[in-house]
């Protein structure tokens, strides 16, 4: 009985170690080859409205074994932007077993330019409560190529609280992103004023409150100025009646260094209180 025992068992190993064999074996001849991945331009250009679909332009994919593989590949993955409106995109192609390769392409958006912000008024307030801090960048737009309006996306980034019920000056940071990753940014100032001080404020008006200029070309801070009023608020359409000319202005911009500055005005009319306000500069390569 022992003996019909281990004769069954030594047969059981054998025939283990035969199967075990014939896998390896198999496995070593079959395929783990994933197919080849070509593409007729490394960079492509395309529109800005590129899908997926104009993403596999050019490219095709073929296996030792199963030969043309181009229908099974696809879009893996697309990066942020990188620099000069190009993204980095990963494809990849399958065989019938399941072999994967991947391969890497560059595609430039014909067009593309970064976020744009405008600003209709400057970002100076009233204390005492009439404004909301949802109000706060409500004359601020932001256009984008891809997205379209990202208005309602800007951060705003500070260390401070802005309080709206204290007259004074609070640094800030806004910031934007579109769905590719491409960040824009600008410091500014917010400016709040003593509401019940109205009357007695000259108001700076400007033809623009925010700008982009090109690195090595300086503006002509003066050209902007539309005209100053004493009480007329950014809110009225109150005449000038205090001259342009009286206007002092602080122009801190590196018109060699790209970057986000700002231009000062201020003016006093007789014994008023000084006005101010600020222009916004941005600065691009």
């Amino acid at each position: 009985m022992k003996k019909l025992k281990m004769a069954s068992f030594v047969i059981f190993c054998i025939s283990l170690a035969a199967s075990l064999l014939f896998w390896f074996t198999q496995v070593r001849k079959g395929d783990r080859i994933g197919p080849v991945i070509t593409i007729d331009q490394k960079e492509l250009t395309v529109d800005l409205n590129a899908t997926d679909k104009d993403f596999l332009k050019g490219v095709k994919a073929i296996d030792a074994n199963d030969g043309d593989v181009t229908s099974s590949v696809v879009v893996e993955s697309v990066s942020n932007f990188l620099s000069g409106g190009r993204r980095l995109v990963v494809l990849a192609a399958v065989d019938n077993h399941n072999n994967v390769s991947r391969a890497n392409r560059i595609v430039k958006y014909a067009g593309y330019t970064s976020p744009t912000f405008n600003l209709k008024k400057p970002l100076c307030f009233e204390s005492g409560g009439s404004v909301k801090n949802e109000d706060l960048l409500k004359n601020l737009t932001v256009k984008d190529k891809i997205d379209g309006d990202l208005s309602n996306q800007v951060k705003i980034l500070t260390n401070s609280v802005v309080d709206l019920y204290t007259p004074g000056e609070y640094p800030v940071k806004l910031q934007v992103s579109n769905s590719a990753g491409d960040t824009v940014s600008f410091q500014a100032t917010i400016q709040v004023y003593n509401g019940t001080e109205r009357s007695e404020i000259p108001f700076i008006h400007l033809k623009k409150y925010l700008v982009y200029t090109k690195k090595g070309h300086k503006l002509n801070a003066q050209s902007y100025i539309s005209k100053v009023c004493m009480g007329g608020d950014y809110e009225s359409n109150v005449e000038g009646d205090v001259d342009n000319k009286k206007v002092s202005i602080k122009d801190e911009v590196d018109y060699n260094k790209a970057g986000s500055y700002e231009i000062t005005y201020s003016v006093k009319s007789g014994k008023s209180r000084t006005g101010t306000v600020r222009l916004i500069v941005i600065v691009t390569e």
